[in-house]
């Protein structure tokens, strides 16, 4: 007789082919699983149910083992009437992924003053109220719960026939903690719950979650993931430390810090770029949207192109992604942006890497919070490029600082961003950008090493998984 392989079930929302944020994380730790001896089945959502505009790389697909059995599953629509009711009569909003637009469509939307209708104060009705309501309600704990029903009976039904040994699920969606949540209620088995993001304290969602159903919502089921949770994996220290600041002590010996990081394959066999323009060539990739506004950088590159400190023949902006369209209306100097600005539509993955190896300096846009920090950041550390980073005191600052990997700048210090970028522009001039030393980066944060901790973590939950549950674990 001879002892089984560990058997898993990773509750994953977001896999590709879906390529939201996030997705990254999830499949590094798919794919370095299999050679630990783990088997592995992802749980997910069917892709002819995604929401329109959805991303979708299906090259990502590529790198999970043959080994991986993937479920996807039907999304539950029953909701749909209801919010098409709500939304009702109201301009559509743009949604999916934010489509590039043209240098004079960015002048435009900069130049154009606030219409008085948009400072009048805004009177919300009681049908307005009722219909926000009934959102508020059916977006619990997240609008991706219409995944619930057939994820959750696909997961007892998949237990049933291969007797797992710990559930993993990452979130957001955090409808994902929530299918994990009831799978082991039911199940008894070990449950690992990765929070990529923060949730019920998150700052940027602030806004738009305190005093809602929403937001009280999100503090309970929080609560009681973390209590349900026999391991709670978070991605910062700065997480984790707020984490037990909340949860205490006794609560706190389940948080395990894995940071996000990079798949050294990705980079293994990167040949050195070839520039197609001597310029300094500054790229962001990802797309940018709510608080992730570029429109201080804006402000202080088109000020020193306006004052000629900067030519606009010698440098070359790229977003690479896209620019959500609300965000349109902070920039400032467009006129003279258009020289230098390109906005490119969403890419797959392995072209968003040659976008940044054919750069100087890769740009972070992280404001507004202080516990998070963009998994884009560990791809730049794996370029071995220049960072600029726009982000307050916090982990992003942290981990540039701590491995002297570029600049960290306060994204409201308008005077900051300027000295940046002249001086980045005095070092191009004198010869060209030269790369940090970012050996114990690239250890630190490569994904075979994070997967190495996971595993760890998820041989000890299911290791102390009770005798009473266990299923025979022995085969002939």
């Amino acid at each position: 007789m001879s002892e089984r392989a560990k058997r898993i079930l990773a509750v994953a929302y977001i896999f590709p082919p879906l390529a939201r944020a996030g997705v990254h994380r999830t499949v590094r730790f798919v794919r370095y699983l299999a050679p630990l001896g783990w088997e592995t089945t992802v749980l997910t959502a069917d892709e002819a149910y995604y929401p329109f505009n959805s991303p979708v790389d299906r090259e990502l697909l590529k790198k999970i083992p043959a080994s991986v059995q993937i479920k996807s599953t039907k999304i539950f629509r029953g909701f749909s009437k209801l919010l098409e009711l709500k939304n009702r009569g109201q301009k559509p909003v743009a949604t999916g992924k934010a489509q590039p637009a043209s240098n004079a469509a960015i002048s435009r939307n900069a130049a154009a003053p606030p219409s008085s209708r948009d400072n009048q104060p805004r009177r919300t009705s009681l049908w307005q109220r009722s219909k926000d309501l009934v959102t508020d309600l059916m977006t619990i704990p997240d609008k991706d719960v219409n995944w619930l029903p057939h994820a959750l009976a696909a997961a007892l039904q998949l237990h049933r026939r291969q007797h797992f040994d710990v559930i993993y699920s990452t979130a957001p969606p955090f409808t994902g903690h929530l299918v994990a949540f009831l799978a082991k209620k039911f199940t008894g088995l070990p449950w690992v719950a990765d929070f990529r993001d923060p949730w019920a304290r998150a700052p940027w969602k602030a806004e738009l979650m305190d005093g809602t159903i929403r937001g009280r919502a999100a503090e309970v089921l929080e609560a009681k993931f973390i209590h349900a949770a026999d391991r709670v994996i978070l991605n910062t220290e700065w997480a984790a430390r707020d984490f037990t600041e909340f949860y205490g002590a006794d609560l706190a010996k389940k948080f395990v810090v894995i940071p996000n990081g990079f798949d050294p394959e990705d980079f293994s066999n990167v040949p050195p770029a070839t520039k197609k323009v001597n310029k300094l060539v500054i790229t962001h990739t990802g797309s940018l949207y709510r608080k992730r506004d570029p429109g201080r950088f804006f402000e202080a590159l088109g000020t020193l192109l306006v004052g000629g400190q900067i030519n606009a023949e010698e440098i070359e902006l790229r977003f690479v992604g896209g620019i959500a369209p609300e965000l349109y209306r902070s920039f400032q100097h467009a006129d003279a942006l258009q020289r230098v600005l390109q906005v490119i539509p969403p890419v797959s993955h392995r072209e968003a890497l040659a976008f940044q190896a054919e750069s100087d300096v890769l740009l972070i846009l992280q404001p507004g919070t202080s516990v998070s920090i963009p998994g884009k950041i560990f791809e730049y550390i794996a370029m071995r490029k220049k960072i600029l980073a726009l982000t307050p005191a916090g982990a992003t600052a942290d981990v540039v600082r701590q491995h002297e990997l570029g600049m960290v700048i306060d994204p409201e210090d308008g005077a900051g961003i300027q000295k940046a970028l002249l001086q980045l522009v005095r070092e191009f001039r004198s010869g060209g950008i030269t790369p940090p030393s970012i050996d114990g980066a690239f250890y630190k944060y490569d994904g075979i090493t994070l997967t190495r901790q996971l595993h760890e973590e998820l041989l000890r939950c299911a290791d102390r998984r009770p005798e009473a549950h266990r299923q025979r674990v022995t085969v002939s």
